[in-house]
């Protein structure tokens, strides 16, 4: 049995099918576009949502003692509610969808292109055989991604309640001069290691359970029972919970890298309010990191799909073994 790959052979095999696959490049291109677009629209109405919560939970619990804010404006509950519905629509209904649609495409593609003797691979033959693959699949992975969603606002939710739960508490000493003194010194310490901690294990598990979603989602859209029907929901987390034994450590480093390429892109453009430029640059630095992580999403489903025949390949080696060896202990006895 080969070595494990590891999270940075991964990327160098799905690097390699891109760059050596200009058919797969080209199509995995014009299937992102449609969510390169939208999310350009949905990254405006994210940092100013963003923004208007932070300014109104500051202003609300009285913090401008603790954190600067720029241009603060008085604001009422009548201005954000507007923002946080709009934006919770936009992700719940058009994101989510347009996501599904180009993730089970990249998948589909993938697979094909990786698994192909064909060369080099024809555009026609792989735009055939990925819609064959998602229009066979597109039910089942429409029940897994339910899931996916459900488990994954939960898992924000968590986010948002320790971030105000932090908010509340610094609030309780939020008079300036109160730092002077070594006990509120000592009390704010506590209070950020406690929530630091609280997020670092958070984001701990969403990784580590994002590659599970991930691989669930895969396994939706390549993998079938033996009267052909595919694997879908529950079926399709448990069977990659099976899969991702043994490689629980790589999918998580992987996770945490494309979280931090994500979140690291978002951060400039919300720390300088870019959908309140006026001149035009916001939108084109919005556009601009909503490229890169449609890139990196891209890279990522793709080192997702060798995973994912590099995992079941060892789990079908390992149950062949056993096989052959109850059989042979069967023949002794």
């Amino acid at each position: 049995m080969n070595e494990k790959l590891s999270v940075m052979e991964l990327i160098k095999r799905a690097a390699k099918l891109l760059f050596s696959n200009i058919s797969l490049s080209f199509f995995l291109f014009l299937c992102s576009l449609p969510l390169f677009c939208f999310l350009i629209f949905f990254e405006l109405s994210l940092q100013t949502t963003i923004s208007l919560t932070y300014q109104f939970l500051s202003q609300e619990l009285d913090l401008g003692s603790y954190f600067f804010l720029q241009d603060h404006k008085d604001l009422s509950e009548n201005d954000l509610i507007p923002w946080l519905i709009q934006t919770s629509l936009l992700y719940f209904f058009p994101y989510s969808l347009l996501d599904l649609l180009t993730t089970t495409m990249i998948v589909a593609a993938s697979s094909v292109a990786y698994t192909s003797e064909e060369e080099p691979l024809g555009m026609l033959y792989l735009v055939k055989r990925s819609a064959k693959i998602c229009q066979n699949r597109i039910l089942g992975c429409l029940v897994t991604s339910l899931y996916v969603l459900l488990l994954s606002t939960a898992v924000f939710f968590g986010f948002f309640s320790d971030s105000v739960n932090y908010f509340f508490v610094v609030s309780l000493s939020r008079d300036y001069e109160s730092f002077h003194n070594k006990a509120a010194v000592l009390f704010h310490v506590v209070v950020v290691l406690i929530h630091g901690t609280i997020f670092i294990v958070l984001t701990v598990k969403f990784s580590k359970w994002s590659a599970g979603w991930d691989m669930g989602l895969v396994v939706s859209v390549l993998e079938e029972e033996e009267d052909g029907k595919g694997i879908y929901g529950t079926n399709a987390l448990s069977l990659s919970y099976w899969y991702g034994r043994g490689h629980e450590k790589r999918d998580l480093l992987m996770m945490l890298m494309f979280l931090v390429l994500a979140l690291g892109t978002r951060m400039p453009c919300l720390y300088s309010r870019c959908s309140e430029s006026s001149s035009g640059n916001g939108v084109l630095y919005t556009g601009l990191y909503v490229g890169l992580i449609c890139v990196g999403n891209m890279v990522k489903w793709v080192a997702c799909v060798v995973s994912y025949y590099d995992c079941r390949a060892r789990v079908l080696e390992k149950k062949d073994d056993v096989e052959i060896g109850s059989k042979a202990k069967a023949f002794v006895t």
